[in-house]
């Protein structure tokens, strides 16, 4: 069992990514383009004092690496779920989708403003028998 992987019972859990670092006004923070080969579901949550652009919380998910363009929001080849996330909102700010390809990455935009508080965190798990 790999450092970043928790055994929870009936829940193994991969961290793909996790972040404080706040972004400036505008800015793009891209996870890396990981396997989620095994595992069913993708989850985590993301808070910011500054809104996120619309739409600006992103995850993709394709069938190999290449399908992913690293410097855009728009490659053509992934599915994407997305979600807008509100200014110091600690109540809608979790997200989970179904894992529907073997690679996956998150991808956030911030809004306008620069961010002095930022929390992103993803990651992949197997649920199993619950």
């Amino acid at each position: 069992m790999s450092a970043n992987k928790t055994n929870l019972g009936q829940v193994d859990t991969l961290l793909l990514a996790f972040t404080t670092t706040p972004l400036s006004g505008g800015a793009l923070y891209e996870g890396e383009i990981m396997n989620l080969t095994g595992y069913t579901h993708i989850s985590g949550f993301a808070y910011s004092d500054v809104a996120s652009a619309t739409d600006g919380l992103i995850i993709e998910q394709g069938y190999q690496p290449t399908d992913f363009l690293i410097g855009s929001t728009t490659p053509s080849l992934i599915t994407r779920s997305v979600y807008s996330i509100i200014a110091a909102d600690i109540d809608n700010n979790a997200f989970a989708v179904q894992i529907v390809a073997p690679f996956g990455r998150i991808v956030y935009v911030n809004g306008a403003g620069a961010q002095s508080l930022f929390r992103l965190y993803f990651g992949a798990r197997i649920l199993r028998g619950l």
